[in-house]
């Protein structure tokens, strides 16, 4: 049992220790994020900067997930990013709830589609965007790093 929440400034540290942990797999896939080392200051900017959702148990009130929507002004539409689970809990369906509140937040402001990028190599995630109906709409070419990124993009209504 969990619930889906704007994320609070006091948040912060428990989020950046949350980024560390769920990225260290893409560090470890040979996919480095920033979030695997994102600071606490950081996260308090995009408490303050975007809509960034988290997922909390209860009682005690652990953070469990989180979600950012971030505007893109040259796709003009909002985008998903830093999606994070905690590493024990990947594989229940949590990620799901989250990306479900975060479209939900888009389509009740009315907006009618939301884009997200991720690494075209990573092993599952393209597929599992795509099952969430999400489509490649293009790349993008990540000179300074590793791999490149699909653009993938949903219509909410």
């Amino acid at each position: 049992m969990f619930i889906i929440e704007r994320a609070k400034l006091s948040d912060a540290k428990s989020l950046a220790e949350l980024y560390w942990d769920a990225y260290s797999e893409n560090e470890k896939l040979g996919l480095p994020a920033s979030a695997s080392s994102v600071s606490v200051q950081e996260v308090e900017q995009w408490i303050n900067n975007t809509i960034l959702f988290v997922a909390k148990q209860p009682n005690p009130p652990i953070i469990m997930g989180t979600v950012r929507l971030k505007f893109n002004e040259d796709w003009n539409c909002f985008v998903l990013s830093r999606l994070a689970v905690k590493s024990e809990l990947k594989g229940q369906g949590l990620s799901k709830q989250l990306m479900k509140a975060a479209e939900k937040a888009l389509a009740d402001r009315k907006e009618n589609v939301i884009r997200l990028t991720v690494a075209q190599k990573h092993p599952y995630l393209p597929t599992m965007y795509k099952r969430r109906g999400y489509n490649i709409v293009g790349e993008r070419n990540l000179n300074d790093l590793s791999y490149n990124e699909f653009i993938m993009e949903k219509v909410l209504c």
